[in-house]
């Protein structure tokens, strides 16, 4: 089929454009096709576009509120800020943000070979809307001991299994309790060769992901729950803005240093290396512990919504 490029119609402009853009055919195929140079081509491609014939639209469902983010960056140092638009209602929020969570941390992951995850239901959520890829070179791995919360379907190693299964990738588990109280245990357990090796990972890490917890969170545990008092020894309690990488900090970013020694997991040495930190919040409530939470400089990515967001510049405000 030979066509002069002065003389194409609207069908012969389709047709080309259906090879290009449906087809996905390179211009060098579709010239010899056609028996028209790849200029030709090129030209006719952009005379469909420009006559009607292709129309090209970019869908982007998710809107977002580049001034509170903007605003965020500057006031918690972060190196990006995630605001999305409000939907109509809560359950539509929450779905949109853990969705738009997965994607972005899915396209970071390319340039990934180590990510590192916590525990929980937004991390689950998070997880749960990954679109299933082969990365067989790429590793997971888990961040912080076991919760031993064994009645629900976010346990550590369920969480850790589930991500490397939506990755075809390896997981590594870290197979201790979250807190060890006895120091002189938790030091040799860490010593541990297989332990050891496993702590060696946290030093490469390129990507991690987390929500962020209240001490409620911890109240509701069956195990820590009944240890709360012993972990938290020395620390009033009614100043713990919230928890997050197992790490309990105060409304100014604190972190409570006799909690932290008794946690098993990576080190904040290695937390502050790695280069992409990613928080999710979706829930409101959390906003005060969010406050906390940014202000220990553990987090550099933020997912949330303009709710939120709006109540955590109140709460910045309150608290400052």
């Amino acid at each position: 089929m030979i066509f002069m490029v002065e003389s194409y119609d609207n069908s012969q402009l389709a047709d080309i454009a259906r090879d290009y853009y449906l087809s996905k055919l390179p211009i060098t195929q579709i010239s010899q096709k056609y028996n028209l140079s790849r200029y030709l081509i090129a030209k006719a491609l952009e005379e469909a576009e420009a006559s009607g014939v292709v129309h090209i639209s970019i869908k982007s469902s998710v809107k977002r509120n580049n001034q509170l983010e903007t605003k965020l960056r500057s006031l918690f140092d972060l190196k990006e800020a995630f605001v999305l638009k409000n939907e109509d209602t809560t359950s539509h929020d929450n779905e949109q943000i853990v969705d738009f969570a997965a994607h972005q941390i899915q396209n970071y992951s390319k340039g990934a070979k180590e990510i590192g995850l916590t525990w929980g239901t937004t991390v689950l959520d998070t997880i749960v809307h990954f679109d299933e890829i082969k990365r067989p070179d790429l590793s997971f791995v888990q961040l912080a001991g076991m919760s031993l919360r064994t009645d629900t379907p976010h346990a550590n190693y369920s969480l850790i299994q589930r991500a490397a299964e939506k990755f075809d990738a390896k997981s590594y588990v870290l197979p201790i309790p979250l807190y060890i109280l006895n120091q002189s245990a938790h030091d040799l357990m860490e010593k541990e060769p297989a332990i050891e090796e496993l702590y060696k990972k946290y030093q490469h890490l390129d990507l991690i992901f987390t929500g962020v917890g209240t001490l409620a969170s911890m109240e509701s545990n069956r195990v820590w729950g009944k240890l709360q008092n012993q972990i938290f020894a020395g620390v009033d309690q009614n100043q713990v803005a919230g928890m997050v990488f197992g790490r309990a900090y105060d409304i100014n970013g604190h972190i409570f240093e006799d909690v932290e020694k008794k946690f098993s997991g990576i080190k904040r040495e290695d937390l502050l290396n790695t280069p992409i930190r990613f928080a999710i919040v979706k829930n409101k409530f959390k906003t005060h512990s969010l406050l906390g939470a940014l202000r220990t400089h553990l987090i550099t990515h933020l997912v949330i919504n303009e709710a939120i967001a709006n109540k955590l510049l109140q709460e910045a405000e309150k608290f400052s």
